[in-house]
């Protein structure tokens, strides 16, 4: 007996947020991407948006969140309101809206690189983590490099988009049966 399977396309094209600071290029990657205004997040999928043309505003069922190490900072402490409504805006979503942030969990807490020139304890850091993981639908994913974070956004991308298709066919061929 020969296996069949179906193979799925990953995405070609990747939605950018145009307030973005400092854009992900994913140089080197199989992806282009089309700025516009993302609702929620930075970066999403096409295929996994809604889009509202009187705002010409895209509404994601999933996307990803870049935080530069200085920014995730700035968002548990200055920005701190602000950044709970984007993290309430998620919370329906089946899967955690990923944070994506460009330094590692050990240099936060080693009060090094972006921590250094801050006011705040590592002690704080990891109990907003932890307590935001629990009260809102998000994840945090800490990385050692710039480079690194954007491999980890495409992944989660790719993956989420992936598992929709599974789901999607396997829909289509529970209804055929």
């Amino acid at each position: 007996m020969v296996e069949t399977r179906e193979t799925l396309p990953i995405p070609t094209t990747m939605l950018r947020d145009t307030r973005e600071q400092r854009p992900w290029e994913f140089e080197g990657f199989p992806v282009e991407t089309h700025d516009v205004t993302l609702s929620v997040g930075d970066y999403a999928v096409p295929a996994h948006c809604t889009r509202d043309p009187e705002r010409d505003t895209y509404h994601p069922r999933f996307a990803v969140e870049r935080k530069s190490g200085h920014d995730f900072l700035t968002a548990l402490t200055w920005e701190r309101d602000r950044f709970k409504r984007e993290l309430q805006r998620a919370v329906q979503w089946t899967q955690p809206l990923p944070v994506v942030i460009e330094t590692s969990w050990q240099t936060l807490l080693c009060n090094r690189g972006c921590m250094a020139w801050r006011d705040i304890h590592p002690n704080q850091v990891t109990g907003t983590v932890a307590a935001w993981s629990q009260q809102y639908n998000v994840a945090f994913h800490f990385t050692e490099t710039r480079r690194r974070a954007q491999l980890c956004a495409f992944l989660l991308l790719v993956r989420h988009s992936l598992l929709r298709q599974l789901d999607d066919s396997s829909h289509v061929s529970n209804k055929t049966q």
